[in-house]
């Protein structure tokens, strides 16, 4: 694994594995508030007891009751304090499946669905790209080797940018403001520095030939959330970076074509500076050791390889640089959730430890066992390694708690 995979968001989450003692079992986990988490407060008590044992904090923003500016002001602390992505997961931006990029669907009709789609993204009660790291959607489904043809994946891109320079110029403003450095009728600037790349983004320029040249990144002269000490031995997390994660359809599901997910896969990887990596409910952690992307195209999370799904399309696609990595965001299975009530008090230490990060711990610990067992099955199968080249996986398991 690289590096560098040219996203800040991937490349802190990378980061947080080596850095970050509190994470279980060095694994960079993404947990998700459940429906019982309804209110700000609840929702600040969870994010500061994982906060430092959790790499992405998935917020529900709409099953928060009294959701509003102060919300986003303490997940936003906690975030800087302890470390970790924020991800705002109850907003799906592109639901209409397989109609953004398909070539016979009506191009105004698409263009106006695009700008409905950044409207949602920036504005209304969640205001998701204002405060976000990642946001979540479903693929544009162009075909898979035709990205640059894409309408959904750039004005999300430009729409990403919009925020981030207007949150950079409130910041500096207020900063300004504070340091009385600025004279009141002098706007601060507008764009980040432009040595940290920022190009302006044209009309025209859209698509996988420009992905370099728009990346949303954080910037060096502007911090949100300046007041706060990042936890000892963490750095600080992009709090301006901006990315997406798309829907992974499954591959043995009826409901969706072979191609439609190839076309997925295709787009993180020509979008790979933006796209973070693909959310799933297949229970691929404990089930998949390997880190071939190529092998997503026709299997499950289970380990179930669809023989019928036709020729895989990638293997000669422009898009999947070997340099590529990206996320994958699995859902652990509902029985290592479920089962717990009775096991995890006995891991709890009351003096050190809360509930929540009890049930984190114990969870995580029966999802390994879980993945040593299948990878010693594996084994003793002998089954095959795809040793092909190809852009690689770096798994994220995701929990449900509390």
């Amino acid at each position: 694994m690289s590096d560098s995979t040219g996203n800040p968001i991937l490349d802190y989450v990378q980061l947080l594995t080596t850095v970050k003692k509190g994470l279980p079992f060095g694994l960079p986990v993404c947990v998700i508030p459940s429906h019982a988490i309804s209110t700000t407060a609840q929702l600040a008590q969870l994010a500061s007891e994982l906060g430092p044992h959790i790499a992405v904090l998935q917020v529900q923003a709409e099953n928060i009751e009294d959701w509003g500016q102060h919300t986003i002001d303490q997940v936003t602390h906690y975030a800087k304090k302890h470390g970790f992505i924020l991800w705002e997961g109850s907003q799906v931006l592109n639901s209409m499946v397989n109609f953004m990029g398909r070539g016979l669907a009506n191009m105004e009709t698409r263009k106006v669905q695009a700008d409905l789609i950044h409207h949602k993204y920036t504005s209304g009660l969640l205001r998701t790209a204002q405060w976000s790291g990642l946001a979540i959607s479903w693929a544009p489904g162009v075909p898979y080797d035709q990205q640059e043809k894409d309408l959904l994946i750039p004005s999300l891109r430009k729409a990403a940018r919009a925020a981030v320079a207007a949150t950079s110029k409130t910041i500096q403003t207020e900063i300004s403001a504070d340091n009385e450095s600025i004279p009141e009728d002098e706007e601060a600037p507008l764009s980040p520095p432009s040595k940290n790349g920022w190009p302006e983004f044209m009309e025209n320029n859209v698509g996988y030939a420009l992905r370099k040249l728009s990346t949303i990144s954080v910037t060096e002269s502007v911090t949100m959330q300046p007041h706060v000490e990042t936890d000892e031995g963490i750095p600080p997390p992009p709090l301006l970076a901006r990315g997406m994660t798309l829907f992974l359809p499954c591959s043995v599901d009826t409901a969706f074509t072979h191609e439609f997910r190839q076309s997925t896969i295709a787009a993180a990887c020509a979008n790979s500076d933006f796209v973070a990596g693909f959310v799933t409910s297949e229970p691929f952690f404990p089930n998949y050791c390997g880190n071939n992307l190529l092998e997503l195209a026709y299997e499950d999370g289970h380990g179930i390889r669809n023989e019928e799904g036709g020729d895989n399309l990638l293997n000669n696609s422009p898009y999947m640089d070997q340099d590529i990595t990206l996320a994958l965001f699995s859902l652990l299975p509902p029985e290592l959730i479920c089962d717990y009530q009775d096991d995890y008090k006995e891991t709890l230490d009351t003096d050190s430890q809360s509930e929540s990060v009890a049930r984190l711990f114990f969870i995580m610990e029966r999802a390994m066992k879980m993945r040593e067992a299948s990878r010693k099955q594996k084994e003793s199968a002998s089954l095959e390694n795809n040793d092909q080249s190809s852009p690689e996986i770096f798994q994220v398991p995701v929990v449900i708690l509390p």
